[in-house]
């Protein structure tokens, strides 16, 4: 494909271990031929000229970054800048930030430097503005991108007596899963599974919670999560923080209902008709078990949860198509799919 130089978007990444923006990124290529990817050294205090019109930041924001950022900038004069904040969010700041006016002060100073900033929720852009460190006019919400056709081919959940609540995902702090697994300790409702597919750094702390806990099953690591959600009837996601949260689409377009936490990006994936919001404490989670919905799905509810997450990832690829193209970027943009 003959690409011209104003068609040229380069994208810039710190962190090939990172998961979602890894997939995000390949969703991206397999649409976008022409755009490029660059991984930058973290810490770098290098930047380089790029052949590109449109330069991506993936890159995390931190005070070591803020002069290679400088240097981006002023190596790169006439390119258009965005950044997307795929890290940053209220929960994130509320867990890992001791002190927020210095936060707010590098947050302020490194968005100053882009054109345009990307928002991942409407959440995660709330909270932005509401702690003005970006103006609503350089602000854009754009969805994160991922291939749905996985979970899109998964049958629906075949009602059974027994049903097998299950987390997908990385165990680490920021998922939140030691408080479900303590409330399941407390008052594991009758006739359900706690299944937990993923791996991470507090897996061993959370193995050691669940002890003698009865029915919770921890799987490992899985290469397939869409394969781990026919094994699951109602996917939990209790995160502390999440500025969108990839496996709630996942779990949607797998036909799972889903039960998140009332944060960031999280509650504005959860329609009536295809879940609930919880608040992130022990509390809720302990009366949840208490008394589960009688009825937790039924075939209808999952073919519009299914229908719903193909719609919202086929409106993501309009609105990143237009970011990237230099167009506008509004609602009523057309949709194109990337998933049948």
């Amino acid at each position: 494909m003959d690409c011209q130089f104003s068609d040229k978007v380069a994208h810039l990444v710190d962190d090939r271990r990172m998961g979602g923006v890894t997939r995000f990124l390949d969703c991206l290529a397999e649409l976008r031929p022409c755009d490029e990817v660059f991984h930058v050294q973290r810490h770098s205090m290098r930047a380089r000229k790029y052949s590109a019109a449109t330069i991506v930041s993936h890159l995390a924001i931190s005070w070591r970054s803020l002069p290679m950022l400088i240097a981006l900038r002023a190596c790169n004069p006439s390119a258009r800048l965005i950044h997307v904040e795929h890290s940053y969010s209220a929960g994130f700041e509320e867990h890992r930030v001791p002190n927020k006016n210095r936060f707010h002060t590098l947050l302020r100073t490194v968005y100053a430097l882009f054109d345009q900033v990307v928002c991942v929720s409407k959440g995660q852009a709330g909270w932005m503005h509401s702690i003005g460190v970006a103006p609503e006019g350089k602000t854009i919400v754009a969805t994160p991108l991922v291939d749905l056709a996985p979970f899109l081919a998964i049958a629906p959940a075949k009602p059974t007596k027994t049903i097998r609540y299950g987390f997908v995902g990385r165990l680490d702090e920021q998922k939140g899963l030691d408080v479900v697994v303590e409330a399941w300790k407390l008052i594991a409702p009758k006739n359900a599974t706690l299944e937990i597919f993923g791996d991470g750094p507090k897996r061993e702390a959370l193995e050691a919670q669940a002890y003698d806990t009865s029915n919770v099953t921890f799987h490992g690591r899985t290469d397939d999560p869409a394969e781990a959600y026919e094994a699951i009837d109602v996917a939990i996601l209790p995160s502390r923080w999440e500025p969108y949260g990839l496996s709630c689409v996942e779990a949607r377009a797998a036909g799972r209902p889903v039960i998140v936490s009332d944060v960031d990006g999280l509650p504005e994936q959860v329609t009536q008709e295809g879940g609930m919001v919880v608040d992130r404490s022990l509390a809720p989670w302990v009366k949840l078990f208490a008394h589960p919905p009688e009825k937790t799905w039924d075939a209808a509810r999952a073919e519009q949860a299914k229908q719903n997450a193909k719609q919202e990832n086929a409106k993501a690829v309009s609105v990143w198509n237009a970011l990237l193209d230099g167009e506008p970027v509004t609602n009523d943009a057309p949709q194109a799919a990337l998933v049948s």
